[in-house]
């Protein structure tokens, strides 16, 4: 099974680029964030993608909102938001028994106390489905370099945003639960692997960027991943899609 995220920066602006990528991949879930549209805002071509049940959640005149879109060979998704959405930034289904969430961080320049609030909700309820027995898949832009070699060195300031203590701490929150990072588990040493870029300075040209885009999985999803991998090659966004497969589930408890 193949599960991707993706920060689009605007699924008006990445509509063609969007329906060329899926067509070529076919995942069986895609979880996408900063679609800046409110559904009717987005493409006809794209509200209902052939093969996939759709769910786009955002704001008319938004800067974040999220879609999940679901293979219909994992059958009919329940769709839902999760209590402690705002901004139309988390959206959740349930499908082919996974329970996929997907997460639109803030960035915490307006308010960083609101940030960590919204990331110490995103533990709790993490924690919650994962004590319910769900085969939880968490996706999403948490706007979090969770390590320093996250970020690529000519970018780093130390306390900077993104990369300060308490944020990180929730991605060891997340861990501390069984969750795992699907990419750094499959590449532990690689400290060169970003998944977002800035458009100046010919950043992407160099890999001058940022890992803030994940997939995490409990240990029971993680130990039948196949692999995960950042698909630099599509730049149509300033944040790449990250790929990952997982093998068959285990039974719920």
């Amino acid at each position: 099974m193949k599960i991707v995220t993706w920060n689009v920066n605007g699924i008006r602006a990445r509509a063609l680029a969007f329906e060329r990528w899926i067509r070529a991949r076919r995942p069986d879930v895609v979880c996408l964030q900063e679609i800046k549209a409110h559904p009717d805002q987005v493409p006809e071509e794209l509200r209902e993608i052939r093969g996939y049940s759709s769910y786009w959640h955002g704001a008319r005149g938004g800067y974040s909102g999220v879609s999940i879109h679901v293979s219909e060979s994992l059958g009919k998704p329940e769709f839902s938001i999760p209590y402690f959405d705002e901004e139309t930034r988390v959206l959740q289904a349930r499908a082919g028994g996974l329970t996929v969430v997907n997460v639109y961080t803030p960035l915490g320049q307006k308010s960083y106390s609101r940030k960590i609030a919204f990331l110490g909700s995103l533990v709790k309820y993490i924690d919650a489905l994962c004590y319910e027995g769900e085969n939880v898949i968490l996706c999403g832009d948490l706007n979090v370099a969770h390590r320093d070699a996250d970020v690529h060195p000519e970018m780093y300031v130390e306390d900077m945003l993104c990369t300060r203590s308490d944020e990180r701490g929730m991605i060891d929150a997340l861990h501390a639960l069984g969750m795992k990072d699907l990419f750094r588990m499959h590449h532990p040493d690689d400290a060169h692997a970003y998944s977002w870029w800035p458009y100046y300075g010919g950043a992407r040209a160099r890999n001058v960027g940022w890992r803030i885009d994940y997939i995490l999985a409990p240990s029971a999803i993680a130990s039948s991943s196949s692999g995960c991998w950042i698909e630099r090659e599509e730049s149509s966004s300033d944040h790449s899609p990250v790929l990952a497969e997982i093998g068959p589930l285990p039974k719920k408890k």
